[in-house]
């Protein structure tokens, strides 16, 4: 089973919780400090292992050294470092964990798998302007691309996600996504 790790654990940080929203309480000298432990930890020269380093070997270390403490690679740990040291990219990325966090919680114990859009905007139906015609009913959406119909909703597609209550679109301009959350009349 591969459990992937988010940046925050992979430095051993502290995810910011929803009474501090926001993660500039990290200074950059916490974020240093944190990512050379995890270095140190983590670094295949600095774990302990059971063969002699001066045994020449033809297998890779990392198959014959089982160290339960290393379980992250220096490219995980340099990349977990280099978004969270960027205030930019560490917003997105915290945005980005919150919504995956939410949807988990939404989609119940076994849930979770639920799929990130980047661009992912929520909405109800009512939001949508609507369209009735002769052979379809649609809801749209204009786009901050640039396309008055981007997000397109079909009468079909509200059918087939009916169970759900939500619909999710891409819009037909460019990589953005909206959820479309609606609820069926009786």
């Amino acid at each position: 089973m591969t459990q992937t790790h988010t940046h925050y654990e992979i430095l051993n940080l502290a995810f910011p919780t929803s009474s501090s929203p926001s993660s500039t309480t990290l200074t950059k000298q916490q974020l240093k400090t944190a990512y050379h432990k995890a270095l140190l930890q983590h670094h295949p020269d600095k774990t302990s292992s059971t063969s002699s380093p001066s045994t020449p070997t033809s297998i890779p270390p990392s198959s014959t050294t089982t160290n339960p403490d290393r379980k992250h690679t220096i490219d995980a740990i340099t990349t977990a470092y280099k978004t969270l040291s960027d205030p930019r990219q560490r917003a997105e990325y915290d945005t980005r964990l919150r919504l995956e966090r939410n949807n988990a919680q939404t989609s119940g114990p076994g849930g979770g798998d639920a799929h990130f859009h980047t661009g992912l905007e929520v909405v109800d139906l009512e939001d949508l302007r609507y369209e009735e015609t002769d052979t379809e009913t649609v809801w749209y959406r204009g786009c901050r691309c640039g396309d008055e119909r981007g997000f397109l909703v079909t009468e079909e597609d509200l059918e087939r996600e009916v169970e759900g209550g939500e619909v999710v679109v891409g819009c037909r301009g460019c990589s953005l996504y909206l959820r479309v959350l609606f609820a069926v009349g009786e």
